[in-house]
């Protein structure tokens, strides 16, 4: 009996550290990232501090919606999702962005 409790735990445990974590969609993707990312681009640069969205990879190699910033904060690290339709998001700081002056 005691066994059969402690699976139970476990299996909870397990759905709430890997399935249940807030600030994401856990899915795995079943669109390509081109069309998530141009599918939540307008919605994710709508947000105050948002400076460009592109494609990118993480550090190990994984594909990625990277959302620049012009400045990271906790703050806006809590407006955007840790991923999009299954697919990770990666916030990168970029500062300001301005268009270059013409010749």
């Amino acid at each position: 009996m005691i066994r059969l409790v402690l699976v139970i735990w476990l299996l909870l445990l397990s759905c709430f550290a890997f399935s249940c974590r807030p600030g994401g969609d856990n899915t795995v993707p079943t669109k390509d990232i081109k069309t998530v990312m141009e599918a939540h681009a307008p919605e994710l640069m709508s947000i105050a501090g948002v400076t460009a969205v592109a494609i990118g990879e993480r550090s190990d190699g994984t594909p990625c919606i990277k959302v620049y910033v012009v400045e990271k904060s906790e703050a806006l690290k809590k407006k955007l999702p840790a991923r999009l339709e299954g697919h990770p998001v990666v916030i990168e700081e970029s500062g300001e962005i301005k268009p270059m002056q013409g010749n």
